[in-house]
């Protein structure tokens, strides 16, 4: 039987697919959490509109999915950008999707990409393809790369590094692995101090009292730098409401806050996928009477993921300078890769002074 494709391209379509997607991931060993459905559908569910359709290709072999390339094209006045679902979104709002791939089959994965690179190079309205936050060592990376397309320009802007921490099976061992004397010595004072408890947030009522918190502490943070957080924005408030909601009922999230008798010291918001806890999202006290706090969340973080038997935990994109690098050495990178028709940021030149001819002439009025 040979292999077949089907390109969804509505959601009725791709909320259908929800068990077999993620039955066909696990079994790919992919450990994303921005690979998998209930992180994609939420994004959809969010920012997709009617003028950006889903371009979702599935390969099946014997009725069973092969691969799944999770796309959708962007519609912008300098054309269709092909791109990931979770990816596009007004910066303002920008969820941060990280790591994401497509799901291939190995013994598959080179006829599928071969198909889908003839599909692409024949799509005339297709003016660049555009993925975000994506690791070098990734299919879709190497894929990309490889384009060769008479008239279009490849862009690759480094991002930082992925930084994953090892979890070992002592915390007495943990610490030693630590790349940082100083987050040693830290970790050590912050183990010593017993004024400070843990609330781990495991039902939906300690959730909903949970978010508020995060959102406050996490704003007070960054205006004190000067700046708006990322939940400023509605709409990645809405996000992340609704995906930790989902997550919650699949025992998938993991949040909790250390506070002391007077205060707050950190929120946590983390992800459970596979062997591995993935570290999303935090407020952090810095006047906290708990020294340290941010040592402290990140050392029960560790202890949670040692609990689950996890082999990892991953601090998740950061640059060469990140307080993540005293903690591990990483020699995994991320990256920006663009591919595009030369015409494509000329269209983009083009909407840029339209928009600010616009925007003038509404001052005006």
């Amino acid at each position: 039987m040979s292999i077949t494709l089907s390109v969804i391209t509505s959601y009725q379509e791709f909320k259908a697919l929800s068990s077999k997607w993620e039955s066909f991931r696990q079994d790919q060993n992919d450990n994303i959490f921005c690979n998998s459905w209930d992180w994609l559908n939420t994004w959809i569910d969010i920012f997709s509109c009617s003028k950006d359709p889903l371009y979702i290709h599935i390969w099946r072999y014997n009725q069973e999915i092969i691969g799944i390339i999770p796309c959708y094209l962007k519609s912008t006045f300098a054309g269709n950008e092909l791109r990931f679902i979770g990816t596009g979104e007004p910066v303002k709002s920008e969820v941060c999707s990280e790591f994401q791939d497509f799901l291939l089959k190995s013994e598959f994965a080179e006829k599928i990409l071969a198909q889908f690179t003839e599909i692409v190079m024949e799509d005339n309205n297709i003016s660049a393809i555009t993925f975000n936050n994506v690791l070098t060592t990734s299919t879709a990376y190497k894929w990309l790369t490889k384009l060769n397309i008479s008239g279009w320009i490849r862009v690759i802007n480094n991002l930082g590094m992925r930084y994953v921490i090892p979890v070992k099976q002592e915390q007495t061992e943990q610490l030693l692995s630590f790349k940082s004397k100083n987050i040693k010595r830290h970790a050590k004072k912050v183990l010593t101090d017993n004024h400070w408890r843990i609330v781990t947030i495991n039902e939906t009522a300690l959730l909903d009292s949970f978010y508020p918190l995060l959102i406050k502490e996490h704003n007070n943070t960054w205006r004190k730098r000067g700046k708006l957080g990322a939940f400023e924005n509605s709409d990645f408030v809405a996000f992340h409401r609704n995906y930790s909601a989902a997550i919650l009922v699949n025992n998938k999230l993991v949040a909790f806050k250390i506070e002391t008798e007077t205060e707050i010291s950190a929120l946590f918001y983390g992800v459970i996928d596979g062997d591995t806890l993935y570290y999303y999202q935090s407020a952090i006290n810095h006047d906290s009477k708990l020294p340290s706090a941010g040592v402290a969340m990140h050392l029960v973080a560790l202890d949670i993921a040692r609990e689950h038997n996890l082999a990892f935990y991953d601090l998740m994109k950061g640059n060469n300078h990140s307080y993540k690098s005293r903690y591990t050495t990483s020699d995994i990178n991320v990256v920006n890769a663009t591919f595009y028709r030369k015409k494509y940021k000329y269209m983009q030149f083009l909407s840029k002074i339209k928009n600010k001819i616009f925007n003038k002439l509404k001052v005006k009025v």
